[in-house]
């Protein structure tokens, strides 16, 4: 799949500015209470907070008078416990660019995402503080700001999580995040932008194509059957419909013979062989009736998916009736 990271890249500069440019605006400037949560953190670590925000935004000129309130309030809501707040803190102590100063802003998003406020922004800056040198750790959050449980799903953050997990081998998981992504303004049209929904929706396209065109190693059947629910950027079969639960079958049908084998289930009363022929046939049945009643709703690469998964269960079924391989 390294082919299909190498293009994606084209994207990630784009995004990561994007979202390094959201991540570094206070996102509001009055920090209004209503707006946001409290949470608690570590007396140290609040110290060191309150410490940075009083050299923040200070001012002697009347002029500036307003920027002085402002500056109250922050000191304000900080003593609160105001999520708003110490989020604002901490991109001023990640922006001075020094060491201690840097630990001190990744720990205070580390409080705030892993507690209880589930803060989205917080969640995208630590993505991206891990994203090259903990990968993992950068797609738990990334995920964690996509799915945004509190304050609804973080754009740019889907797309990194999908970014990440291409970069991962899971290419299922890359397409449904990248998808979640193009896909936000008709799910949550408040939380997407028409700019990342159209640079989602060409990233998800490239995707697509080059799936269908990787050679070195293209699918197998696990992994056709695991992107084809994502396969489709109109998102078919939809869940709870009639053609999802004939895919639904034919996979639990595939599942049984699959764990036939695992099982090293040969003998018995029924031939192992003759119950695998049994359930892959059942399988097989289902998908040619999803494909006669609505093929016509495959994207081209369920089409080149589904072509992997059928013609690798006609090869079984012939294999087993002469004796040759009966791995999926």
């Amino acid at each position: 799949m390294l082919p299909i990271v190498l293009l994606l890249w084209m994207w990630v500069g784009y995004l990561m500015g994007f979202v390094t440019f959201v991540v570094s605006q206070p996102t509001s400037a009055g920090l209004p209470n209503d707006a946001s949560s409290v949470t608690q953190v570590d007396p140290e670590l609040f110290a060191k907070a309150i410490t940075h925000a009083k050299t923040m935004n200070i001012s002697t000129d009347p002029k500036h008078k307003q920027h002085q309130k402002q500056h109250q309030q922050l000191m304000d809501q900080l003593q609160s416990g105001d999520v708003e707040a110490l989020y604002t803190v901490a991109q001023s102590l990640n922006q001075r660019g020094a060491g201690d100063d840097r630990i001190t802003s990744v720990q205070l998003w580390h409080a705030l995402a892993d507690g209880p406020a589930a803060h989205v922004n917080s969640a995208v800056a630590l993505g991206f503080s891990y994203a090259e040198v903990d990968k993992e750790t950068a797609l738990r959050y990334f995920v964690q700001a996509g799915e945004g449980k509190q304050d609804g799903p973080h754009q740019a953050a889907l797309f990194n999580a999908g970014r990440l997990f291409l970069e991962l081998n899971d290419a299922a998981s890359s397409l449904a995040y990248i998808r979640a992504c193009a896909s936000v303004d008709k799910h949550f049209p408040a939380y997407a932008t028409q700019q990342l929904t159209s640079t989602c929706k060409e990233a998800y396209e490239t995707l697509s194509s080059q799936i269908q065109k990787e050679t070195t190693t293209p699918p197998g059947i696990h992994d056709a059957a695991e992107m084809f629910l994502y396969s489709s950027i109109n998102e078919f079969p939809a869940p709870e419909t009639k053609e999802f639960n004939i895919w639904k079958r034919a996979l639990e049908y595939l599942d049984m013979y699959a764990s036939m084998i695992r099982e090293g289930t040969v003998d018995g009363e029924i031939s192992g062989r003759k119950k695998g022929q049994t359930y892959l046939l059942a399988a097989q049945q289902e998908l040619d009736t999803l494909r006669n009643k609505y093929g016509g709703k495959f994207s081209q690469l369920q089409t080149y998916l589904f072509d992997i998964i059928v013609g690798r269960i006609q090869f079984l079924m012939t294999a087993m009736e002469t004796g040759g391989s009966d791995e999926l």
